[in-house]
């Protein structure tokens, strides 16, 4: 089944009273470096502090009361996980999430104090969902998808048509790549309204496997690596990877080793504390990876802000960027 605009615009209907039209915002040190008018679309301001709310919430609303009655349960390396405790608990339904083992602290408590109970599982996203899809099989809990659904992309599209009418006028579009979810809701509704926009994914170079399937047409098999974008790391999809294909017109990577500083440079521009998957669309700028910036308005999404306090802290004694 294909992703449509009109599957968005059910979703923003549907969504209405629980998401938050997060800002959209004019930054000037990105616009000064980049010749560019470069905006920031504030996700860390959305309940549970990630987009992630959006697709898991729909998802939720677009099943029966008999598939939800024996609780739902999910995998994430963390945000993912908040949407669907958050969700459930709208709902009065129970929530479970497997989350990997190293996930950041912040996002097991909030995930916990959502209601959900969390089972620590593994040392990767991968390894948490064949835990996760084992408690499927042997206990009729219903999975709620991190990002292989279409329901799921349709509630992260709804970012693209705030977007846009906020800016009609936008020209590019930088979003963060995981499994994919989110640059397909947004790169189907933002084709569908104005096809001449470029829609650009950005990974981290130790967070890449959606880069690399992309540039190799098919799914292939990259090293799980540890890295500072939990939230971009792990497996994709034939679903997503078959959309991006054919909406989004490239994929980038923003170096690992700068994501920190780059955390630090927007707190200290932007006044804004955010986690390094989100981050890397700013990085790429930064780091002049992305081209054909000048004298346009670009939009990058930032997708989460929910970093753990104790690595914010290490973050602000080393990192150098100015």
């Amino acid at each position: 089944m294909d992703l449509t605009l009109r599957q968005i615009y059910r979703a923003r209907k549907n969504l209405k009273s629980i998401v938050v039209p997060t800002p959209l915002t004019l930054s000037h040190g990105l616009s000064g470096i980049s010749g560019g008018r470069v905006y920031l679309k504030w996700e860390n301001f959305q309940k549970t502090g990630s987009f992630k709310l959006r697709g898991a919430f729909q998802k939720m609303l677009s099943m029966g009361r008999e598939e939800l009655s024996a609780g739902v349960v999910a995998a994430s390396a963390g945000n993912h996980a908040q949407g669907v405790a958050y969700g459930a608990r709208v709902l009065g339904i129970p929530a479970t999430a497997v989350m990997p083992v190293p996930t950041p602290r912040v996002k097991v408590e909030n995930t916990e104090h959502l209601g959900a109970r969390v089972i620590l599982h593994g040392e990767n996203y991968d390894e948490a969902y064949v835990h996760c899809m084992e408690l499927v099989a042997s206990t009729g809990m219903t999975y709620i998808p991190a990002f292989e659904d279409v329901e799921v992309m349709a509630g992260q599209g709804t970012i693209a048509l705030e977007i846009l009418d906020s800016l009609p006028e936008t020209d590019m579009i930088l979003v963060p790549v995981g499994g994919g979810g989110l640059i397909s809701g947004i790169a189907v509704a933002a084709k569908a309204i104005h096809p001449r926009i470029e829609v650009i994914g950005v990974q981290s170079t130790r967070a890449c496997t959606m880069y690399h399937c992309y540039k190799a047409g098919k799914i292939v098999s990259v090293p799980v690596v540890p890295t500072l974008a939990e939230g971009l790391a792990g497996g994709i999809d034939p679903i997503t990877l078959k959309i991006v294909q054919e909406t989004v017109d490239d994929m980038i990577l923003a170096e690992e080793e700068l994501l920190a500083e780059t955390i630090r440079w927007i707190l200290a521009h932007e006044g804004q504390v955010v986690e390094a998957s989100g981050v890397v669309g700013v990085a790429a700028i930064l780091q002049g990876r992305v081209r054909g910036m000048k004298k346009r308005n670009v939009v990058v999404v930032i997708s989460g802000g929910n970093i753990d306090m104790n690595l914010l802290r290490c973050i602000m004694v080393t990192s150098s960027l100015r």
